[in-house]
């Protein structure tokens, strides 16, 4: 992310320097601001809530009933029969209510989700410290302007990009920019600046990013968006976000479903001409009657409710979503781009394993107790004297802090390197150590050792000095042997010692040696860090967390393949691969990418598992890669530097604990817990919900087929309607909506995590389903014209619409449960394994009652009670669509058994249980 040299303000730097830091007047400063506008990063301007509720009605099928809405009024308007006004309107009324209902819950859930959001806010530093007028004062960060003297702590959020001018043992943490989560190490500039100084990185500080170690004083060469958090925030702008598969696959169906309404309606348009003489009009209301009857009224609104309750069930289980489709979006990943740090690792540093001399030891994962191994065997450091002084060694080390809250709970501030081996003494339980500390030497680039001064109770004092490897082992000339008493540092001990710490380096760790001098009260410092006898070896790292190994296999067994990308070295991170579970695949490096034209590269990362030294660009090509080649993809981070990645993925995961602002705004999902396994559950969960989806879908266009084809062949056959746009409505609304909904929170039968990642690119009806769904179609639409075609033969047609009206609202009820499972008999599902379905037959049962009895209801549906018989005859009638179904089942078992091997049902019921 180097920016051209010119773009740093060379003119601000220079003036800080001639005015001794003196800073701006507060008159300069204003005029500044007004100039270039206040220090914060532009927020795209968000729809207000008049703009984001029209937004509810963009989806075609919610078109598609808005239009069948206007149609309705027209077809009331022409309607010459008396009756009441909510009999001529009801079915505009009715569509009108589904349509709002729908908008209501997405808008709601939105809202929901923004506030959620704003409640995670805290990127932005709120003040800082600066010199104006010559002298100290804070101030809010956005008021900061170029020029401003800044002053920086250990623990201080940067404030702004920064150009340093003083630096005092300086290490800045920017994990969040650039996904390191090494502390870097900064310089002042010590001279005027020229064009070759100020494109010097390690003179830089970058906002948002944190003072780890040290005191700067710095002058402010950037703000707001031109900072580099600000131009990571800027590409944003340029990047789409895509369509998530159920977004895509609704669009697809909702145009699919218009299709066939219109060709419906042109047909029996068509049809009706040749074979009557009526006139245009009625022939053009009648067509678009059908043409109605074809739309799914329901699905909307349905699929609104099932996501909103995934949306309910995920938030608890740590993850909030933002947009809806996201739901079900983490179901049809194929590949997790997942950054390391936070998200893969705890991105905290912590000691691994220690060495003496004569004995090396692994550090168990207890968080609370220092637990130490080898060989699988525990070791004790109180039995173990040379083990227990490397780690009592420990305690000193200056340049951190650990603190313990009410619950126990410890919590590092400062370098992470010092806090890690602060926490592993932490954990020891040594008790207190009270021997006072008489002076410290910080940790500098040229010594690459810190040293703490300290008076022994006996008399005299103990320097223990810590630091690189090479470093502190070139400095000591004795080590301490299995009794704990000095003996010569042989060269080849030496040698021995070299060789293991290159082998943990390669391991991904990061090695310090830790010695020891003892001298008389008035030795200088720089005296004590020589002439030393050498401790120990401590090897740490930024640790997996815990449950990530477990997940990725999980992961993995589901299909969905894992690349851990991250800015680490290349050894850095095969080694983090290896422990996480990454061990297979290719790795590829940053400046490989930028050696690769896009094809080159899409040919390759099906290879990789794992791309070190990356950028944010290094990740957002990957992404488009897999994006090109019709790939679902989600991106895990919790960096700035992941967030034009994270919109650019099918779906974007970003961290609430660790997880920056930017990030969160362009991701589709925020986890609460910054937990990976949480990934894995979501991928669940998306997975069942679109398993539920299809399974509502199916169930829904099945019951509108057998309406559409009862209507039409009854047209065909020159017969009266045998149901009202009304009833049809009624059916589509209510006695089939309940159900839907029902089928929308069916409960798990197979494995979601047992099979691979569904197609992206696969619609939610295939041909197999499609020749199922007009089966059962067919069969629906049989009963209802066998019923009216009975009753009819009497003359008495209304009793015989009410009968077909009965009929074509129950037998869906019955169908309802041969959605659940397309292989398993509801007996082996179990009859109450569903009581959603229950609750919703019996309730519709009821509705549909009331349609029939009610004396103001049915003169809506134009209906007239039925007697107990006729009752008997059409629940014996719509039953008959449930057994149906079984004997179906029994068949595709039997043809299913005679294809796969015995006791192979491995995704036997892949597309009908989740």
């Amino acid at each position: 992310m180097k920016r051209p040299w010119h773009s740093l303000a060379p003119d601000a730097v220079c003036d800080a320097l001639r005015t001794g830091n003196a800073g701006l007047s507060t008159s300069e400063a204003r005029r500044r601001l007004l100039a270039d506008g206040p220090n914060q990063l532009a927020e795209r301007p968000k729809p207000g809530p008049v703009r984001r509720f029209i937004g509810q009605f963009g989806d075609v099928t919610v078109v598609a009933l808005l239009v069948a809405a206007v149609i309705a009024v027209v077809l009331a308007l022409y309607d010459d029969a008396p009756q009441s006004t909510l009999a001529r309107y009801g079915d505009a009324i009715a569509i009108g209510i589904i349509v709002l209902m729908n908008a209501v819950i997405g808008f709601v859930q939105e809202r929901k989700a923004e506030s959620a959001l704003e409640a995670l806010q805290s990127m932005t530093a709120p003040v800082a410290r600066v010199s104006r007028d010559g002298q100290r004062a804070t101030v809010g960060a956005v008021e900061l302007v170029t020029g401003d003297v800044v002053f920086l702590g250990e623990g201080d959020r940067v404030p702004a990009d920064l150009r340093l001018l003083e630096a005092s043992d300086v290490a800045v943490s920017e994990a969040a920019l650039t996904g390191e989560s090494a502390p870097v190490r900064k310089d002042s500039t010590a001279e005027l600046p020229d064009e070759t100084a100020l494109a010097e990185r390690e003179t830089l500080c970058f906002m948002g990013t944190h003072v780890t170690a040290g005191r700067a004083t710095g002058v402010v060469v950037a703000t707001g968006m031109q900072t580099e958090l600000g131009l990571i925030a800027g590409m944003l702008g340029a990047v789409d976000a895509p369509e998530t598969p159920l977004q895509a696959e609704l669009r697809r169906f909702g145009a699919w479903v218009v299709v066939g309404c219109v060709a419906i309606g042109m047909i029996v348009f068509a049809v009706q001409a040749l074979r009557t003489d009526a006139g245009f009009s009625l022939l053009f209301l009648t067509a678009v009657s059908l043409a109605v009857a074809a739309i799914p009224e329901g699905l909307p609104a349905v699929t609104t409710i099932v996501l909103a309750l995934g949306v309910q069930r995920m938030a608890a289980r740590n993850a909030l979503v933002r947009r809806l489709p996201a739901v079900e979006a983490l179901g049809s990943a194929q590949v997790i781009c997942s950054d390391k740090t936070g998200t893969l690792t705890q991105n905290q540093m912590t000691v691994r394993r220690l060495a003496t001399a004569h004995l090396r030891a692994d550090v168990g994962d207890d968080t609370a107790l220092l637990r130490l191994y080898r060989g699988g065997k525990e070791l004790s450091p109180e039995r173990h004297g040379v083990l227990r002084r490397l780690v009592a060694a420990c305690r000193f080390a200056p340049a951190a802090s650990v603190s313990v809250d009410a619950k126990g709970g410890r919590h590092i501030a400062g370098n992470p390197t010092d806090g890690a081996l602060l926490d592993l003494y932490a954990r020891a339980d040594f008790g207190a150590d009270e021997r006072l500390i008489t002076g410290e030497r910080p940790f500098d680039r040229e010594r690459r050792l810190a040293t703490v001064r300290v008076a022994e109770r006996e008399g005299g004092v103990v320097g223990y000095t810590h630091g690189a490897f090479e470093s502190v082992v070139a400095a000591c000339v004795s080590v301490l042997d299995e009794a704990g008493e000095p003996v010569p540092l042989e060269a080849a001990l030496r040698e021995e010692l070299a060789l293991r710490m290159e082998a943990w380096a390669a391991d991904g760790l990061r090695v310090l040696a830790i010695a020891e001098r003892r001298a008389a009260h008035s030795t200088p410092l720089d005296v004590l860090e020589t002439e030393m006898t050498l401790i120990g070896l401590v090897g740490m790292s930024d640790p997996p967390r815990p449950e990530v190994p477990a997940a990725i296999l999980t992961a993995k067994k589901a299909g969905v393949a894992t690349m851990m990308i991250t800015g680490d070295h290349p050894k850095t991170a095969r080694a983090i691969g290896n422990e996480v579970g990454l061990v297979e695949g290719e790795l590829l490096s940053g400046a490989q990418i930028d050696e690769m034209n896009d094809q080159e590269l899409a040919s390759r990362l099906p290879r990789v598992a794992i791309v070190a030294r990356a950028t944010a660009l290094h990740k957002l090509r990957i992404v488009q890669a897999f994006d090109a080649m019709g790939m679902s993809v989600a991106m895990t981070g919790d960096g700035v530097n992941d967030a034009p990645a994270l919109k650019a993925a099918t779906i974007g995961i970003a961290m609430g604990k660790g997880g920056t602002d930017v990030t969160r705004e362009a991701a589709d999902l925020v986890l609460s817990d910054d937990n990976y396994a949480s990934i894995v559950a979501a991928i669940e969960e998306g997975r069942v919900i679109f398993s539920n989806i299809q399974k509502f879908i199916l169930f829904l266009l099945s019951v509108n087929t057998g309406l559409v084809l009862a209507v039409f062949f009854a047209s065909l056959l020159g017969w009266p309607p045998i149901l009202t746009p009304t009833e049809i409505l009624w059916i589509n609304l209510i006695t089939n909506g309940l159900p839907a909904l029902a089928l929308g929170r069916e409960p798990v039968h197979l494995d979601p995590m047992a099979r691979g990642p569904r197609d992206p690119g696969a619609g939610f009806v295939s041909f197999v389903d499609g020749v199922w769904l007009v089966g059962h179609g067919i069969w629906m639409a049989l009963l209802g014209l066998l019923v009216f075609a009975y009753h009819a033969q009497s003359g008495d047609i209304t009793t015989a619409r009410t009968m077909a009206f009965t009929v074509l609202a129950i037998a869906p009820l019955f169908h309802a449960f041969n959605c659940r499972s397309r292989t398993d008999s509801i007996f082996a599902l179990g009859a109450f394994g569903n009581r959603s379905l229950l609750a919703a037959f019996g309730v519709a049962l009821l509705l549909q009652g009331i349609a029939v009895y009610v004396p103001v209801v049915d003169e809506v549906f134009r209906t007239q009670p039925l007697s107990p018989g006729e009752v008997a005859i059409a629940l014996a009638v719509s039953a008959s669509a449930l057994v149906v179904g079984e004997l179906e089942k029994v068949v595709t078992r039997r043809l299913a058994g005679a294809w796969t091997a015995p006791g192979d049902r491995s995704g036997a019921d892949a597309r009908g249980s989740a």
